[in-house]
């Protein structure tokens, strides 16, 4: 899906989930204002096996037809697909935004789910709608429910590289060469587990251009609710990026 017709997207944003996706509509129709934006979007195959290096594969070979490096922006198993190309390939990314990602990267609110089904002794449409209030805060029954079936549907279809092992072990992240840019929410439930700095712990791997930001609510897909200003620390830390590399030329040109 494209959001401004262009052979050369300044950012893509990487989708793996077709039932969420709708989540993001708004933080890339704000983008799309100033920037060529285009939505990648990994379709799960029934008959293949549950492997992240697929996804990754098939976003290189995306990313192999694109002039210009670009940047990638994820949000969960999304953003675990971004980190992961970004550290394999860095020469095609410009930056990486990563939203709701813990510093535990195989943490999501897929693994959070699994943990409730091992430790609640409750039906999967309980516990579904449980997991759509921590998500989102919703308490309207019928909204609840509707996004209990979007969720049963991501868990039906999507890429979860750990639906099979819920009990994973920690995914640490390491210093990556690509700009990057954290976002998260100080009232994201699914991280509970992690303890209230989840977010806090991403500063050892932070380099000095990158940044992290956090918004006061949201939730998990506080992308979602806070999209003007997740736009608005998108922007700056790309135009951030911009002036760096402009001012690199400008040094380079005067010797």
């Amino acid at each position: 899906m494209t959001f401004r017709q262009s052979p050369s997207p300044q950012g893509v944003s990487i989708c793996t989930s077709q039932s969420l996706r709708r989540f993001d509509l708004p933080l890339l129709r704000s983008l799309s204002k100033q920037y060529a934006i285009a939505q990648w979007e990994y379709c799960q195959d029934p008959d293949e096996p549950l492997d992240v290096n697929l996804a990754i594969s098939s976003l290189h070979e995306y990313l192999q037809n694109c002039p210009d490096s670009v940047h990638l922006v994820g949000h969960g198993i999304a953003g675990l697909v971004g980190w992961l190309y970004a550290r394999k390939c860095p020469e095609y990314v410009k930056s990486l935004t990563l939203l709701s990602v813990g510093v535990n990267l195989a943490n999501s609110w897929h693994s959070n789910y699994y943990r409730q089904r091992q430790l609640i002794s409750c039906s999967r449409e309980i516990i579904l709608k449980r997991t759509a209030f921590y998500l989102f805060g919703y308490r309207d029954k019928e909204m609840l429910h509707w996004l209990a079936d979007l969720l049963k549907q991501d868990l039906d279809n999507s890429l979860i590289p750990f639906s099979c092992y819920p009990s994973v072990a920690p995914m640490a992240p390491s210093i990556i060469t690509v700009p990057m840019l954290v976002c998260g929410a100080m009232d994201d439930d699914i991280f509970s587990n992690d303890g209230a700095n989840t977010y806090q712990k991403w500063r050892p791997y932070l380099k000095d251009q990158d940044r992290l930001w956090l918004s006061e609510q949201g939730k998990h897909f506080f992308h979602f609710n806070q999209w003007q200003a997740v736009n608005n620390q998108l922007r700056t830390f790309w135009q951030s990026l911009n002036l760096v590399t402009t001012c690199q030329h400008q040094a380079i040109n005067s010797r």
